[in-house]
């Protein structure tokens, strides 16, 4: 008895998104599989955040077809408390004083800071189901920390964590790293590797303009350039020396692989 496999999570075909005479994206076809770790990476204004926003329904494209669940008439607001999208701008409104494991259950009923109204009450299982979530992500020792307190990599620690709290398809992280220091970044990444590369993950897209960022358990990256896909495929095969310069328009001086990770040296402009 042969069993059907399951639908991509999400399938882009020949899409577009215009606004006004802007063409944001011109011809993307992309398909993301139920538990599949991506990187997508470009300069500014390549189309990186347009396309996931579309991808995931909070966009409507202008052409093309896109397929969520190998469907394409989906209920939108089902599909998107199915994602956990964590931007560099949801922090900075969550509640200074709001305790992180408040911060966590909020994800729950996908609130920004956690609201105690009419029958949206949190009930004390969501709290330690929270605990439970920050203990298995190694995060425990921050559950009762003020938000503000926390450093740059703790807040998007929380934040992921927070996106899980509603068992989703997918996480999107939006540029996680901005604003870090190396060590903080570091520190974050080796984290979101291991999260990434546990048996029990959903998928996750790493959205980054450094290549040094993509993780060993980000095996597939996507590369935007002019809203187009200049290339997609494994990261080992498609992260390459000419592909940075045709895409950053600087020369590249060495590209070496440390770790599993591609590291450019950069060589000034082209």
């Amino acid at each position: 008895m042969t069993t059907t496999p399951e639908p991509p999570l999400i399938e882009l075909q020949s899409v577009g998104y215009r606004q006004g005479a802007a063409e944001i994206l011109r011809d993307v076809s992309w398909r993301l599989d139920r538990g599949k770790h991506w990187a997508v990476l470009g300069p500014n204004g390549s189309g990186k955040t347009t396309l996931l926003r579309t991808a995931c329904g909070y966009l409507w494209p202008t052409s093309g077809v896109v397929r969520r669940c190998g469907e394409e008439l989906i209920d939108l607001a089902e599909l998107r408390r199915s994602i956990g999208w964590v931007a560099t701008d949801l922090a900075a409104n969550i509640p200074p004083r709001e305790r992180a494991v408040e911060t966590v259950v909020s994800g729950k009923f996908a609130q920004v800071g956690l609201k105690r109204l009419g029958e949206l009450q949190p009930a004390e299982a969501d709290f330690n189901a929270a605990r439970r979530l920050l203990c298995e992500m190694r995060c425990d020792a921050l559950a009762d920390k003020p938000f503000r307190v926390l450093s740059q990599g703790e807040l998007q620690q929380v934040l992921v964590a927070r996106a899980r709290m509603v068992n989703p398809l997918l996480i999107v992280l939006d540029e996680p790293c901005a604003g870090m220091d190396p060590g903080v970044r570091e520190r974050f990444l080796a984290w979101l590797d291991d999260i990434a590369s546990s048996e029990n993950s959903c998928a996750i897209v790493l959205v980054t303009h450094h290549v040094e960022e993509i993780m060993p358990a980000f095996e597939a990256t996507l590369v935007m350039r002019d809203g187009r896909i200049a290339a997609a495929g494994q990261t080992a095969e498609i992260v390459t020396e000419q592909l940075l310069e045709d895409v950053y328009g600087v020369r590249v001086a060495q590209l070496p692989s440390i770790d599993n990770r591609r590291w450019p040296i950069w060589g000034g402009p082209k």
